[in-house]
């Protein structure tokens, strides 16, 4: 399964393209050879430093995904894989570890995994494909299967070992490695993907945060006129984004969501690397739902909060307004969610 690095921005401050003012850039983000999954570290964890954060990522056309559709009895103890049918269905990835810490990534989270027989066809929210051919060890303990891309062609094979407890499948695999694994860890460059059986809800996707930002009262709120940024999608960011600034450039507000399963894995990613950014002030925002908090660096103020599934990243630039008045914005964007 392919890697590719990612553009090295910050996942959470520099996403919305807004002006570039709190830009995390990669010091040893080297590019990895074709053909590998890969977390990339490059320094500590932050949001709007000069330090890139790890995050997992993947190359060409590669996918790491989630499987949907399946509905699954409620089992207490993991069920072996003795049968290919044990696996059959869709999922959706619900969340994503390496050595234990969460991580977001817009390849990974809300991708799905559909195994069909001994073939996995695995899809990113971006809609790449990676179809694969699998051959299961009915021996092993934790049960496991082996990836063998097929198309595209020249992807690298992948020992992954799961466990389905209630209606989660937990994937596990090394990173770049193809070695099995021994357990779910936590273990260096060990990644843990936990995915959900796929419904038929909403997404992000689906929702506008342009005009959710415009119902929410921005030209209000950024006082005068707007309009949007050319949209910088960033393969690394999950979810949609939409940024709004001022007609003569002086302040800005983005918005990014990130839609059911993903969403509170998202909010939880996005606290780690605040608490890690040592140039950040965090504070709860009780106000706007559990885990909901803001973090603010220089001009550059974000609000993250998730309501019914959904991860709302607000990002304000050089808004001269207060706390108040930012929380007053962040809940109306959540109730429109």
């Amino acid at each position: 399964m392919r890697a590719i690095r990612n553009e090295a921005d910050s996942e959470f401050l520099d996403a919305g393209g807004t002006e570039p003012r709190v830009r995390a850039y990669s010091e040893n983000g080297k590019r990895r050879s074709a053909g590998e999954i890969s977390w990339m570290s490059a320094g500590e964890d932050r949001i709007g430093s000069e330090a890139a954060h790890d995050m997992i990522i993947v190359r060409g056309h590669g996918v790491v995904a989630a499987l949907a559709g399946l509905a699954l009895a409620a089992v207490a103890a993991p069920v072996r894989a003795n049968s290919v049918t044990a696996l059959e269905g869709s999922w959706t990835v619900a969340q994503a570890t390496v050595n234990g810490a969460l991580r977001a990534d817009g390849k990974v989270l809300n991708a799905t995994w559909t195994f069909r027989g001994p073939e996995l066809v695995m899809q990113n929210a971006n809609g790449e494909r990676l179809r694969s051919a699998l051959s299961f060890d009915a021996t092993a303990e934790p049960p496991a299967f082996h990836v063998a891309p097929i198309d595209p062609p020249g992807e690298r094979p992948l020992w992954i070992i799961w466990e389905r407890r209630g209606d989660e499948l937990r994937l596990a695999f090394y990173d770049g490695v193809d070695r099995r694994p021994e357990d779910f860890g936590p273990r260096h460059k060990l990644v843990v993907l936990t995915l959900v059986p796929a419904r038929a809800t909403p997404t992000a996707a689906a929702v506008d945060p342009c005009s959710i930002l415009r119902v929410a009262g921005v030209d209000r709120l950024l006082g005068g006129p707007t309009q949007a940024q050319p949209a910088q999608h960033r393969a690394s960011t999950p979810g949609s984004t939409c940024a709004l600034h001022r007609t003569d450039g002086s302040s800005a507000i983005s918005l990014t969501l990130v839609g059911p399963p993903a969403g509170p894995a998202y909010v939880g990613a996005a606290r780690r690397e605040a608490d890690a950014n040592r140039r950040m002030q965090v504070e709860e925002e009780p106000a706007l739902g559990a885990d909901a908090f803001s973090g603010t660096s220089g001009w550059t103020v974000v609000v993250v909060a998730h309501r019914r599934g959904t991860a709302m990243m607000l990002k304000f630039e050089a808004l001269r307004a207060d706390r108040v008045e930012r929380q007053r914005f962040a809940t109306r964007v959540l109730d429109q969610l």
